[in-house]
């Protein structure tokens, strides 16, 4: 055996399926109550939608955003439940939510009208600007950067890894961008399929709309190591927290440099959430890093039984 710190990795958008938390509601009671409340506070079923789809409703941005945040702050608890519990924490995109219950920020109800505050002011910007989102695969940051310099109004968004960029802005010039990398020998380019061109100044007034309108009240100070995506420090208390989650809206996703900064040889992560889609990145970025997945019942069950907790620590198989 050998000991080890945990950190929990949360997945944003793009991580959702059909089917997705069913399993869980079936075998576990705190997943029924988690998925119940949900449905009551939202107002429609958004379990059926997590469980039977159809698929182009559950992929519509917002209704994604909150089916991935309820599935992952019930594997949170189940994890705690069973004492694998984080020793830092933090998410991809709107992943971040999901991170900040696991820290103890705010009950999963205050955490869920977040999500929605959030998607339906970014929903409402993005329908005022004609934008879209790309990724480019095989070109370095600074080439993609430098592509972005010279179509003007589009934004590197997302540095997902070392070789695979998602950049955001206008779609006139996300298409130049497309154009200027693939003369660069870019291997792949290709359009997203997102309503809003997120991570970019084109959203920053949904930011600042965002950091008036979130409630003081329902915000606390992290109980674990809560580290965001864009400073790449801890937050350090919840008017802290208030004003990182405003600012992430619209400025990049450090993902890189993030798991660098929070790997270390004694640190395991988990991805925390449906999907594998982190688990696969962290992966791209180093084949060294130990990295395992909650997707599925029986990934989440094969997570425990190889982590036990002893004196805040995880000791990990070797």
């Amino acid at each position: 055996m050998s000991e080890n710190l945990i950190g929990f990795l949360y997945p944003g958008q793009g991580s959702q399926k059909v089917g997705m938390g069913h399993d869980l509601y079936q075998k576990f009671a705190e997943a029924r109550e988690v998925f119940d409340q949900a449905d009551s506070l939202l107002g429609f079923s958004l379990s059926r939608l997590c469980f039977e789809g159809p698929e182009e409703e559950l992929n519509r941005d917002l209704n994604t955003q909150l089916a991935v945040y309820t599935v992952s702050c019930i594997l949170t608890d189940l994890l705690k439940k069973n004492n694998v519990v984080p020793s830092v924490v933090s998410g991809y995109s709107s992943g971040f939510y999901s991170a900040a219950y696991a820290a103890g920020c705010f009950s999963f109800a205050d955490g869920l009208e977040i999500v929605k505050q959030a998607g339906e002011i970014l929903l409402e910007t993005g329908r005022k600007v004609d934008g879209n989102m790309a990724v480019i695969f095989g070109l370095p940051y600074e080439q993609v950067e430098s592509a972005c310099g010279q179509a003007g109004d589009a934004d590197v968004a997302i540095f997902n890894t070392p070789r695979q960029i998602i950049i955001s802005g206008i779609t006139s010039s996300v298409k130049r961008v497309m154009e200027l990398c693939l003369e660069k020998g870019a291997l792949d380019v290709y359009l997203l399929n997102a309503e809003v061109p997120y991570h970019s100044r084109f959203v920053e007034k949904s930011g600042l709309r965002l950091l008036h309108e979130i409630n003081d009240g329902c915000l606390s100070d992290p109980h674990t190591p809560l580290i965001s995506y864009l400073l790449l420090e801890s937050v350090a208390d919840r008017m802290d927290l208030k004003k990182i989650i405003a600012a992430q809206l619209s400025r990049p996703v450090l993902w890189v440099d993030l798991i660098r900064k929070m790997h270390n040889s004694r640190t395991s992560f988990v991805e925390v959430g449906p999907g594998e889609i982190i688990s696969r990145s962290v992966r791209w970025i180093d084949r060294n890093i130990r990295v395992s997945n909650t997707s599925g019942l029986e990934n989440l069950l094969n997570t425990v039984k190889n982590f036990e907790m002893s004196d805040g620590r995880v000791s990990a198989d070797s």
